[in-house]
């Protein structure tokens, strides 16, 4: 192991002791006010004038270099404390109003009916009424599922002759209950006879 010279030591513990020495004395201002003042050497009062009651001692450095020094509060009073903003509660956004459209009524029957049914109910609505809510005539076949006569959607809804979504809820019970079983049973019955 190489020695090091008893100079050098003194050197390098000299040095610590500066630098803790500086620490221990600028480190609480520092801390205490992050705010800079420049102090220049034209505006440090000389040692002998009278010092006030209330005033705080400033570190003498070089012009330019900036110093901290602590807030000044009246003597006796209770600290101040900085309290971050209060945060503002972001609003719950209020749903749009439920409209009675074909995509909506789609996304009903998929979630109905899940992806596989799903594309034999579309597969027979396409073939009956292009998701058309309006096709034929209510005393006939009538609306999306071509219900006949279109009055028999009614139990779903009093608004079966303008409603997607009512007309497609009657076609999935349909399909499903009354008469098939599923929506893929309902599909192989249309193939084969042209209507379901």
């Amino acid at each position: 192991m190489k020695r090091t010279s008893p100079a050098v030591l003194l050197a390098v513990a000299t040095a610590f002791v500066i630098l803790a020495d500086a620490v221990v004395v600028v480190a609480p201002q520092v801390l205490a006010d992050p705010r800079p003042s420049l102090v220049s050497q034209a505006s440090i009062a000389p040692a002998t004038a009278a010092a006030s009651p209330t005033a705080r001692p400033t570190l003498l450095l070089d012009p330019g270099v900036p110093t901290y020094s602590l807030p000044t509060q009246p003597p006796g009073a209770p600290p101040t404390l900085l309290l971050p903003p209060t945060p503002v509660p972001t609003p719950t956004p209020t749903p749009a109003p439920y409209h009675d459209t074909v995509t909506n009524a789609k996304a009903y029957a998929k979630a109905r009916l899940g992806a596989a049914q799903y594309s034999c109910f579309d597969a027979i609505i396409m073939k009956e009424s292009k998701w058309n809510p309006y096709s034929g005539s209510p005393s006939g076949p009538y609306g999306i599922p071509q219900a006949n006569p279109g009055s028999k959607m009614a139990s779903f809804g009093s608004n079966w002759k303008t409603s997607p979504l009512t007309q497609v809820k009657w076609g999935i019970w349909y399909v499903t209950k009354g008469r098939y079983g599923s929506a893929c049973e309902a599909w192989d019955n249309w193939q084969a006879q042209g209507w379901y």
